[in-house]
């Protein structure tokens, strides 16, 4: 089974794409097939030539205005823009309408409009007419448009009908669909079989490491970022992957290494200096950090895209650590959040509590943390949020108060046992610290290690530092 990389690479699509070109540049009649002119679309669309694409569609329907592939192709176009109206209407023009194609394509107009269940029945109706290595075949186009929708659960059922399902083509969708899904220790097994297959492949060492990143093996998400690295070494993501690993093992200065690198790469993306600029903050380097979040900031064409959020949310931190208040208020100001989005306005409300308690504002502060919490409607993670803020200020009497609410209210929530083991720990509530760091090593064992580590003796592991704990009480 071919893929369209592989086809693209091949010495038929380039002769193919060649005769194209020629044709174009000459001002000649295009003499290709239909099917020819939407996989030279394909191939432009791949690689950023938009306009050449739709051309080449152009020319399709001018040679055959009844052909299923370009109407098919224009279809896909509108659905990306969601215009379903748009995309029907082209789907009625389609006339075959016995062809997989078309068929594939009101599916995906079923996913678009979220009747998920529909498209699947639709499908499966389908399916009885594919036998043999076109069952196959129909198997892996049905989870490759699951994939594209993300619809990941639904693509993960139709792989399970396979034949075939350690083939490299099937196993490449397995792992999409459980990325997708977060099931990530699956995952790392189907791409050790998929490596196992093509221990030379980049791009199945980058999905291990980000699968294993997902789980926090960061050590082992480095070593599948050098193999990465070393079989692709401009690779943008593999860089960001390993930076990302130093980072939550902190190694800064090696994560400032990868960082840099990354955006001596691609000078024009934000995320690299907003990167750096996070790294500088936690090394307590705040005018430096400034220095690349203004770049940040420059460089997001879209500030409520998310990454404009985090660089102002960022620069508002450096700005309070440095005890400039009014500052960092100013840059929480220009955090875009969707008002609509209760989650996002409380998130923000947070880091202005936060901003306000850093400055010594702690009645305007609390006001802020009470807000958040309403307008989250008492989300576990906006009042989980406003604890870690709580104890990073040494508000540790009412961190732990809010802590008790917390874990009353949220009997199976496991998330937040390290902080509350950090609270008993400064407050020499010593029963209750031993039970909720014996639930942090359970639960959230990698979280434990992090948040501990100011407690935990430099070398000893948080699992020695619990089995030999009465000796840390006693000092």
């Amino acid at each position: 089974m071919q893929t369209d990389n592989e086809y693209f690479d091949s010495d038929e699509f380039k002769d193919l794409l060649a005769a194209y070109e020629d044709s174009v540049s000459s001002g000649a009649p295009v003499f290709l097939d239909t099917d020819d002119l939407v996989d030279i679309a394909d191939y432009y669309t791949l690689t950023g030539q938009k306009n050449k694409a739709d051309q080449a569609v152009e020319t399709a329907l001018e040679l055959d205005p009844g052909a299923t592939l370009p109407r098919v192709y224009k279809a896909r176009e509108a659905l990306a823009h969601e215009d379903v109206e748009a995309a029907r209407q082209l789907a009625d023009a389609i006339v075959d309408k016995d062809d997989t194609e078309y068929k594939y394509l009101l599916a995906e107009i079923m996913i678009v409009k979220d009747d998920i269940d529909e498209a699947d029945d639709y499908l499966k109706e389908q399916e009885p007419a594919h036998t043999g290595d076109e069952h196959e075949d129909y198997i892996y186009d049905i989870a490759n448009m699951y994939i594209e929708y993300g619809v990941y659960d639904k693509a993960n059922q139709w792989l399970g009908k396979t034949t075939e399902p350690d083939s490299p083509d099937m196993l490449e969708l397995k792992g999409k669909a459980l990325m997708g899904m977060g099931s990530f220790e699956e995952c790392i097994k189907v791409y050790d079989k998929l490596i196992d297959y093509d221990p030379r492949s980049d791009r199945y060492w980058l999905e291990m490491a980000k699968a294993q990143y997902m789980i926090q093996e960061y050590n082992d998400a480095i070593t599948s970022c050098e193999y990465a690295l070393a079989l692709k070494p401009k690779s943008l993501a593999g860089l960001q992957v390993k930076a990302n690993s130093l980072f939550q093992l902190g190694n800064n200065e090696a994560a400032l290494e990868f960082y840099t690198r990354y955006t001596q790469m691609a000078p024009k993306d934000g995320t690299g200096e907003l990167q750096i600029g996070t790294t500088l903050l936690h090394m307590a380097r705040y005018a430096e950090a400034l220095e690349h979040l203004n770049k940040a900031a420059s460089q997001s064409i879209d500030m409520c895209s998310g990454i404009g959020s985090q660089v102002y949310e960022t620069m508002a931190l450096a700005y309070s650590y440095m005890g400039k208040t009014e500052q960092a208020l100013e840059c929480v100001a220009k955090i875009s959040v969707d008002e609509g989005n209760s989650k996002e306005s409380a998130e923000r409300l947070v880091i202005h509590g936060h901003v306000l308690l850093e400055g010594g504002h702690n009645e305007e502060a609390e006001a802020m943390f009470r807000n958040a919490i309403i307008k989250s409607k008492n989300s576990p993670d906006i009042i989980l949020r406003v604890i870690v803020s709580l104890l990073d200020n040494k508000n540790t009497e009412m961190a732990y108060n809010l802590f008790k609410v917390y874990f009353a209210s949220l009997e199976d929530r496991t998330e937040g046992y390290p902080y509350m083991a950090l609270c008993c720990w400064r407050l020499n509530k010593s029963e209750e610290f031993i039970y909720y760091l014996r639930q942090s090593i359970k639960y959230t064992p990698k979280e434990a290690s992090a948040v501990m580590s100011t407690i935990i003796p430099k070398g000893l592991s948080i699992t020695e530092f619990y089995n030999d704990i009465n000796k840390f009480l006693k000092k």
